[in-house]
This record gives structure tokens, sequence and C-alpha cells, in this order.
């Protein structure tokens, strides 16, 4: 029997997911996957049309954002707390 490997979520479903995501808790590994997702796509991409690489693009710029923002709020509630 030959059973298909179930395929990896590509690098726009995890994205949505990462912006999506309500819990704070859980934006980090989302946003590492998310981001390690696009940047396998650029790698291992042969081809390119301008419209992809300008979403992979903007898509990791977005992500850079979040993240920092996601620090942030870490910050201001461990000052907060402490």
């Amino acid at each position: 029997m030959n059973e298909a490997l179930p395929r990896s979520p590509d690098w726009q479903d995890l994205y949505t997911q990462a912006m999506l995501e309500p819990d704070p808790a859980n934006l980090p590994p989302l946003i590492t996957k998310a981001n390690n997702a696009i940047l396998d796509r650029i790698e291992h991409s042969e081809s390119w049309r301008t419209d992809e690489f300008t979403h992979l693009v903007n898509a990791l710029r977005v992500l850079k954002l979040l993240r920092r923002e996601y620090e942030q709020c870490v910050k201001d509630s461990e000052r907060k707390a402490g």
C-alpha cells in the first residue's frame, strides 16, 4: 500500500494562522513556523513571479512587526508586574 505523506502546510496557511491567533502566548512558535516556511519557499523556488515574491517579502515584514509587537507587550507586562 502506497500512502501519501501528509502535505505540510504552505507558507500562506502558516502565515494566516499566525496573523489570526487570538492567544499571544501561542504567537512565537507560529511566527517562527511561518517565517521559516516563507524562507524555505524563497530558497527552494526555481522561478519567480514578481507578485509572489512581493507577497513573500511583505509577509516577512508583517511577521517581523508582529514579533516586535509581541515582544513589546511582554516587556510592558513584565514592567507592570515588577
